[in-house]
């Protein structure tokens, strides 16, 4: 695709420049991070994060995955900002009921205030993960910087600073970030209001059944539990002080693969839901174009990790407390797996631009399931099993989510 000055300005540069604060925020928090909080509380904390995301991406993933779809194209976005909003409603006793779940079997320390925090947490983080997805949709790239930007500040620092002077506890973590995400979601209210301001016009309801009843959410939840389940299966088998070595080790290994995912998938899913076409021609040459960017993708994305693992012992000291030394040799294959999630979702995202929604189903979970099990036997086996697992999960999106999604873009409809 030809890069127009234009383009470059207006689109990929905003695009670039969230990653590089999200790397510079990154970088610090982990190094404030290690010379700050011990492994055993920063395992409960990673704990805690991993669970945030329940509203964005479970719950309400499908109103998500329709704004990403159709907000572009809709001439009528204040009635399908209504809609969504009224959909959300209808769903928020799940996310109450999730959410109580969630703190009774997994927080580290539950209570009704942890409960509550991590409720309003969620629900602060959809609202702003909304947001930045029409932003995104309608490619106003420098808005959706704002939020992103001022969200990797505030995530970085506030819990870090809360905990390094006013108390040293996993409370202050949970209130830091808690002020983080009412940052992020009311910078996204405030970019929505152009839209919410405007009356609906009359005409044919907009949220279809697809999106608003329970395919995405599945998926989601499949799609959560595996960003988060190492983390779990660490703690499950190790305890907590190799989490919180795991959870640091996946914080540095996620940045760079994380970065290149986000920019080339918010700079291509555009072009790729314009070219929208039912023709055999036009969809085998869409997934032609996703599968250049995938390769393009894996293959970056994966010498990034090794580089990050060879400069490791050069971090240990200078940015990373030597206390978390042993989190250094966990670096590739945390991002190992990564970049196998990461992957997925570029042929995810290939379905929903030729509207092959219901295929996703099939798609996105036999990949997860390889996944998920693959962990959780490795690290039955032995910890030298998972990690070699883990090393070995990139093959995973080629071996299954490709076949299975290509099959389903080029068979008739």
């Amino acid at each position: 695709m030809k890069l127009s000055s234009v383009a470059f300005s207006n689109r990929l540069l905003p695009i670039l420049l969230t990653q590089v604060a999200g790397l510079a925020c990154g970088i610090i928090g982990v190094r404030l991070a290690s010379h700050w909080v011990p492994p055993e509380v920063y395992g409960h904390y990673g704990i805690f994060l991993s669970l945030t995301p329940v509203g964005m991406w479970v719950i309400f993933a499908g109103l998500n995955k329709f704004a990403a779809r159709h907000w572009a194209e809709s001439r009528d976005r204040a009635g399908l900002l209504r809609e969504v909003l009224a959909a959300a409603g209808r769903k928020t006793p799940w996310l109450v009921l999730t959410v109580a779940a969630l703190t009774m079997l997994a927080l580290p320390e539950p209570s009704v205030p942890a409960g509550g925090l991590l409720l309003l947490v969620a629900a602060a983080l959809t609202v702003a993960h909304f947001a930045q997805t029409t932003l995104q949709a309608d490619r106003r790239h420098w808005a959706d910087c704002s939020i992103s930007a001022s969200g990797a500040v505030t995530r970085a620092f506030v819990p870090l600073l809360l905990y390094g002077f006013v108390s040293a506890s996993f409370a202050a973590l949970l209130g830091g970030f808690l002020l983080h995400a009412l940052v992020v979601a009311g910078l996204g209210v405030w970019w929505l209001r152009a839209s919410w301001k405007k009356p609906a016009a009359p005409g044919p309801r907009q949220l279809t059944a697809t999106y608003a009843g329970p395919l995405f959410t599945a998926l989601a939840l499949a799609g959560w539990a595996l960003g988060g389940m190492n983390r779990w299966v660490v703690a499950g088998f190790y305890g907590a002080e190799p989490a919180g070595y795991f959870t640091l080790a996946g914080n540095i290994a996620l940045i760079l693969p994380s970065m290149l995912g986000t920019v080339l998938l918010q700079y291509l899913q555009p072009s790729w839901f314009a070219a929208y076409d039912g023709s055999v021609a036009a969809r085998r040459d869409l997934m032609a174009r996703v599968d250049r960017a995938a390769v393009a993708y894996a293959a970056s994305a994966l010498a990034l990790t090794l580089l990050l693992q060879l400069l490791m012992p050069l971090l240990i000291g200078p940015l990373i407390s030597a206390r978390y030394a042993a989190a250094a040799a966990l670096v590739m294959p945390a991002g190992f797996f990564a970049v196998a999630i990461t992957t997925g979702h570029f042929y995810h995202t290939a379905l929903l631009a030729l509207r092959r929604e219901p295929a996703c189903g099939p798609v996105d979970l036999s990949g997860t399931a390889c996944l998920i099990a693959g962990s959780l036997l490795g690290a039955a086996a032995g910890w030298e099993w998972f990690t070699r697992w883990l090393m070995w999960a990139p093959l995973v999106p080629w071996l299954v989510n490709r076949t299975l999604a290509r099959r389903a873009a080029l068979r008739a409809a």
